[in-house]
């Protein structure tokens, strides 16, 4: 397929599915859980998506999951080690757009630098093989951050109001003198954006860059494990609530969330709109929902279930917006690029994570009541 650089109906409508045919998107970590959902919305729109993964059997998980009737849209490259030299000189030619997910999240690892090795070094990889081997028809790159790369709760007051102007730069220090696994997950989410914004500076790339900076991402996953304890850092404290955990499981960060859908929505935006985010960071969060907010909900809406009851209320208003004197993240940049005044509810997020695990995994849960 030839790519091409058109990205806009000659008219100023929008595109057709059609006119995206000739145009071939990478997405690194493609059977990730935020990944596998962009995927997934650019083959909707009539992309050629191209995924990587460390395994080649990822390749046929998805396509007799998520991605099946696309597999004439759908290419597949085996990446084993995002950090080597040259990792994706192959996967890069001739695409359109790169969306870089591919960022392990282990938080077993011992080390600060155990953290920082793959997320800097994944990112670097990546853009030097774009600037050598992708093509002067790549238009955009889209890198998946954090907001841990922005909320620095060590420097700034208690009540701050973040954007994306803000860093976390306080936590690598933090973390080497006391080592924290999720300190050092926050503070290597900014060292793996700082040398993308580095890197541009140096390089000067014919190519947009930008960052998606989500909170606590929640949502059906569309790409599934084989079973609930494979499921991923943020969806595993909902199965364990859902299923009927007798204690909440701790909070992530500041509790911030964002759903998955428009998280993906996100990136493909910004991978379209070339013009619009060159250079931009959009911070993706909707409000503040510990795990006691999904208690709460999911004993609401399922009384014949045994969930976990905690501290009803506690930790978060009715509206699951913040609360005052604590920190907020308003997404005022992302609310504007996509047109919203707020994205999807929580409530919404996670009754529909809820319904998509008893779908996949009927009767797993075994929290049922005895009448």
């Amino acid at each position: 397929m030839s790519p091409t650089s058109a990205d806009e109906d000659p008219s100023g409508g929008p595109l057709s599915p059609s006119s995206h045919e000739d145009k071939i998107v990478l997405v690194t970590g493609i059977n990730g859980y935020i990944a596998s959902h962009i995927g997934l919305q650019l083959l909707q729109k009539g992309y050629t998506v191209r995924g990587t993964s460390r395994s080649a059997s990822a390749k046929e998980h998805l396509l007799a999951g998520v991605f099946q009737g696309f597999e004439s849209q759908y290419q597949h490259y085996e990446v084993k080690d995002i950090t080597a030299p040259s990792a994706f000189d192959e996967a890069v030619k001739g695409v359109y757009g790169i969306i870089h997910t591919a960022s392990p999240v282990d938080f077993t690892l011992k080390t600060v630098d155990e953290f920082f090795g793959p997320a800097v070094g994944g990112n670097l990889s990546i853009l030097e093989s774009a600037k050598s081997h992708a093509g002067p028809q790549l238009k955009a790159f889209v890198v998946t951050s954090s907001v841990a790369a922005i909320v620095d709760k060590w420097k700034q007051p208690p009540d701050h109001a973040y954007s994306e102007a803000d860093w976390n730069t306080t936590g690598e220090s933090v973390a080497r003198e006391t080592f924290s696994a999720p300190v050092a997950y926050g503070a290597s989410k900014t060292a793996a954006e700082r040398a993308v914004w580095e890197w541009t500076q140096r390089n000067e790339p014919s190519f947009a860059v930008a960052a998606v900076n989500p909170a606590v991402v929640t949502g059906p996953p569309v790409s599934w494990p084989a079973t609930p304890d494979k499921l991923n850092e943020t969806l595993m404290p909902i199965w364990k609530i859902w299923s009927g955990d007798k204690t909440l499981p701790p909070q992530i960060g500041g509790a911030g969330y964002i759903d998955v859908r428009d998280v993906a929505r996100m990136h493909v935006w910004a991978l379209e709109h070339p013009d619009r985010s060159n250079g931009q960071r959009y911070m993706l969060v909707n409000g503040k929902a510990p795990p006691q907010a999904a208690a709460d909900l999911l004993r609401d809406k399922f009384p014949d279930r045994d969930i976990v009851v905690g501290t009803p209320g506690q930790g978060y208003a009715p509206d699951y917006w913040f609360l005052e004197g604590e920190p907020s993240l308003v997404a005022s940049k992302a609310y504007e690029a996509l047109g919203v005044q707020r994205f999807m509810s929580y409530d919404q997020s996670i009754l529909d994570t809820v319904e998509a695990f008893e779908k996949q995994w009927p009767g797993y849960a075994k929290n049922l009541k005895q009448i």
